[in-house]
């Protein structure tokens, strides 16, 4: 019994067997070589984009260029349109102040012809009379004094102010101091005169430049604003002569609509009178519902 007992206490248990024994090997799957088609559809795909963004790109540069052309030509429009105003205004408000030169002018001119004219006819009159302020020589042989500026042969302004007085019975010495200063004072208004009348021939020049350049820009505004005029008249013209044109269009339209309806309802009308009549059914044909 011993020796039956022994070969089997020897055998180890199956659990032990079966944690001794190694793992049988995992089985990998063969993985599929798929690079190279996924690497060919990403190159397309990219090259696609690539395509895609160019294009885009273009047409945004296009779009750009082309808007950017647009708002330079309408800039350059603005730009002379003001220009073109703005030398209008410019050259109405030098007109403007070339009339109201030529006006101060004229007026100046005719105040100093009023004032001269009065000194001329006037000065002479009252150099046949002595003044207060006047120092007489005591005796004619006296050599004259030199002539006097007509400001101061005039009446000086003192104070008191000097008065004017004719003596009933004049002295050599008075008479001869008299008529020295008429003298003196006739070739001075007359002297005073003639320089006036070089001033207002120089001054009428130049008024008649003035108003020669007020009217010329005032026919060359007027000349403008007749030609805008036309202008805007030929746009209404050919704008009501378009008008018509359109109409007229319309017209034909709606009558070749009308007309391809009417052919339509026709031809319709000729298919129901070419079709054959229908037959009513008998009584034992009819199916009753």
């Amino acid at each position: 019994m011993d020796e039956l007992s022994s070969p089997t206490s020897q055998i180890p248990p199956p659990s032990a067997a079966s944690e001794s024994a190694p793992p049988p090997p995992e089985r990998k799957r063969p993985r599929l070589d798929l690079s190279e088609p996924q690497r060919r559809k990403r190159g397309m795909f990219g090259v696609l984009l690539g395509t895609l963004s160019q294009a885009k790109k273009e047409d945004k540069e296009r779009n750009a260029s082309e808007a950017a052309k647009k708002r330079q030509l309408i800039d350059q429009r603005l730009q002379s349109k003001l220009k073109r105003e703005t030398d209008t205004v410019r050259r109405a408000e030098e007109a403007r102040k070339d009339k109201l030169v030529a006006n101060r002018k004229e007026e100046d001119l005719q105040l100093k012809d009023s004032i001269y004219k009065l000194r001329r006819a006037r000065l002479p009159l009252l150099a046949n009379f002595l003044l207060t302020s006047d120092i007489i020589p005591p005796s004619s042989s006296d050599e004259d004094p030199a002539p006097l500026p007509l400001p101061f042969a005039t009446v000086p302004r003192t104070h008191p102010p000097p008065l004017y007085y004719l003596p009933a019975i004049l002295t050599p010495a008075q008479e001869s101091y008299i008529a020295r200063r008429k003298v003196q004072v006739l070739a001075a208004a007359d002297r005073e005169y003639t320089d006036f009348l070089a001033e207002r021939a120089t001054g009428i020049e130049e008024i008649t430049v003035l108003r020669k350049t007020a009217a010329e820009e005032e026919a060359r505004k007027n000349g403008e604003q007749a030609a805008e005029l036309d202008k805007s008249m030929d746009e209404d013209k050919e704008q009501a002569a378009a008008a018509p044109a359109a109409q007229t269009e319309m017209e034909v339209d709606d009558h070749d609509s009308a007309t391809l309806g009417s052919g339509s309802k026709d031809a319709e009308e000729d298919d129901k009178k070419d079709e054959p009549p229908t037959i009513p059914a008998d009584g034992d044909d009819a199916v009753e519902y």
